[in-house]
């Protein structure tokens, strides 16, 4: 029954999307009309800058990392619904009804998950993971790296395995939703980072 409340109240934490406020707000615009057409972190800061990117960043990361934290304290010793929240809060980020389930893609709220269970080992991943992206312009390959190396670094690290098949199964929704870019990056039609934050 624990889960299934969680699971249901994570959903809908989820649904909160700060791109769209932030654009509705500023902009008067559906984030998801322009550019990407993704309700995310990059696609705010391609289409108002930086400063925004940012702030929508930081709150789609707090999204994840609140309510994980708030259930390690309700349940400091079932890191299964730890997971269970903090990918149903990414799935409510990504598919949330009340947006007609068109959302972001939920890496930021997936790694504010991960810093809230594992917090050193995903401080070295961002590290990583913005090396990445700045060598190869694209938030694509950067997510790529993080969602093929954290769960097989949660298997070696002796994770529940239901745990580990959680994020492996988000590891796959992420390939999923990133393969058009991975497609025009193949093609040489992906705008990077760089280029589009100076457009």
């Amino acid at each position: 029954m624990n889960y299934i409340i969680v699971i249901i109240i994570f959903y809908m934490i989820g649904q909160v999307s700060p791109s769209m406020i932030v654009a509705r707000k500023v902009k008067k615009i559906d984030i998801r009309d322009v550019n990407s057409k993704n309700a995310g972190t990059s696609n705010i800061a391609i289409t108002m800058g930086m400063k925004y990117g940012v702030m929508v960043g930081v709150l789609d990361i707090l999204k994840g990392l609140i309510p994980v934290l708030i259930l390690r304290f309700i349940f400091p010793d079932n890191e299964i619904i730890w997971f269970a929240g903090g990918l149903s809060v990414v799935m409510g980020h990504a598919y949330p009804f009340l947006l007609g389930f068109r959302g972001g893609k939920g890496t930021a709220t997936f790694g504010g998950m991960c810093f809230a269970i594992f917090p050193l080992a995903s401080l070295v991943l961002t590290i990583v993971f913005f090396a990445v992206l700045i060598l190869s312009d694209y938030m694509a390959l950067a997510t790529m790296f993080a969602i093929i190396v954290i769960p097989i670094g949660m298997y070696f690290f002796d994770y529940n395995i239901v745990s580990v098949a959680l994020v492996s199964l988000y590891s796959l929704l992420s390939f999923y939703l990133h393969f058009p870019n991975l497609v025009r990056i193949f093609k040489g039609n992906e705008l990077g980072l760089k280029e589009g934050i100076k457009r």
